[in-house]
């Protein structure tokens, strides 16, 4: 009623057993409703949606100088998963602030856009090249695609690093199929390790790459065609997404498969022992139904060693407690993909007015009351009658003609912002 032209797309519940605080933040590529950022709470209702006329993707939650921010990928996107389009960033109002595009020529492509703690972007990019690939099959002047990485200055929009995998990693390291164009790395995220390098993952070399940030060389590589790091028993992966480094060393990642031995997906904490070149599985998360996902997905590692796993081509999003027990789990109505899919806190502070819909009856009225956005509205009022909030829209009733509708608190305040008035 207060919000016509949405539709949304919606999830049920399946399991609710005190999963960590926050709210759920993601995006869907496909299925029912319109494509846009959407913030959930854990009973599935929305607390903010934006539609767009375009594909967004990686919806999370960040801080950019210091300040919280939500920022996504938006732009179109080719048959084969490569991107065009930019990084976009608002602020707790909703407010966007920035817009990032890749610089040199080139496109920001979906697969990451990480703010760093110094007002930089690093994001990747897809570019068309040729390249002799008679050594895996192709042409001598086969189309192939350069996974990049750039660091762009958010504010003024300058490269401040590039990086190109075509220069560090041979096209024999590939497990993909020679195609036109040629995907041989096919690059699917970028992490910032705490000693200023970077943590990348390629999907089609089945590999995660520490790189020098000064020099662009690789440091190490765990997996592939040419590990340089022993993997340990059930650490082998395939075709993975979302390597994330932790303050403690570990590294957590989305597995993928399918391998010889990882056929069902599931996220996995690895243990690495970088001078003794080892890495020991510590912990896996796989979903009880064992699910077999295509492609995409992530794992958030939350406090306690819990872990969020959105699952790619599959329509579920999964929390777990830190021995793989399921405190949540969701599933996107008409099987919806997910790219990634995050569970964080934000405060969202709304400069619009609540939405509100009065129908007028014999002796009452109906109110519709909506607040797009607003994380802190617990209770609306209605003149001087108090409701409590129930999920994104609530629907009060109440005597004679009401003139006003203001979103409260949880101590039952009044919002900032949050009243409306009724004519």
């Amino acid at each position: 009623m207060t919000q016509p032209t949405f539709r949304v797309p919606t999830i049920d519940v399946l399991t609710r057993a005190n999963p960590a605080p926050g709210l759920i933040f993601v995006a869907t590529l496909n299925g029912p409703g319109q494509r846009g950022p959407l913030i959930l709470d854990d009973r599935g209702n929305v607390v903010w949606f934006k539609p767009l006329p375009t594909t967004a993707i990686d919806f999370r939650p960040q801080t950019y100088l210091g300040k919280p921010v939500l920022t996504w990928w938006e732009g179109t996107i080719s048959q084969t998963g490569v991107g065009q389009g930019v990084g976009v960033i608002v602020d707790e109002t909703y407010k966007e602030i920035a817009r990032v595009s890749a610089g040199n020529g080139l496109y920001v492509d979906v697969h990451e856009f990480l703010l760093t703690p110094t007002g930089t972007a690093l994001v990747t990019i897809y570019n068309t090249v040729t390249r002799d690939a008679t050594a895996v099959g192709g042409s001598a002047s086969q189309p192939t695609l350069d996974s990049i990485i750039q660091e762009i200055d958010v504010k003024t929009g300058r490269v401040l690093f590039e990086w190109h995998s075509l220069d560090h990693v041979p096209i024999t390291d590939s497990y993909a199929p020679v195609l036109d164009p040629y995907d041989y790395f096919h690059i699917n995220s970028i992490d910032l390790d705490y000693d200023g390098n970077l943590i990348v993952s390629a999907r089609n070399t089945s590999a995660v790459y520490k790189v020098d940030k000064s020099t662009g060389n690789i440091v190490w590589t765990l997996g592939g065609r040419s590990s340089t790091i022993t993997l340990g028993p059930r650490v082998f992966f395939m075709y993975q997404h979302d390597a994330r480094v932790h303050s403690d060393g570990t590294l957590t990642i989305f597995d993928d498969g399918p391998g010889p031995s990882s056929q069902q997906a599931r996220a996995i904490r690895v243990g690495l022992d970088v001078p003794g070149r080892s890495a020991v599985l510590l912990q896996e998360y796989a979903h009880p139904q064992a699910l077999l996902v295509a492609a995409m997905g992530n794992a958030q590692q939350l406090a306690g060693d819990a872990m969020f796993v959105g699952w790619g081509t599959q329509p579920y999003m999964t929390e777990f407690g830190p021995l793989g027990d399921v405190r949540f789990d969701a599933k996107f109505s008409g099987d919806a993909w997910n790219y990634r899919a995050f569970r964080s806190p934000w405060v969202g502070l709304p400069k619009t007015k609540p939405t509100v819909v009065a129908r007028k009856h014999v002796g009452k009225t109906t109110v519709y009351a909506s607040w797009n956005g607003s994380t802190q509205t617990a209770y609306w009022r209605v003149d001087e009658k108090t409701f409590r909030r129930t999920g994104f829209e609530t629907v009060m009733s109440v005597p004679g003609r009401p003139t006003a509708v203001t979103a409260l608190d949880a101590h039952r305040r009044p919002l900032p912002g949050g009243t409306t008035t009724l004519r």
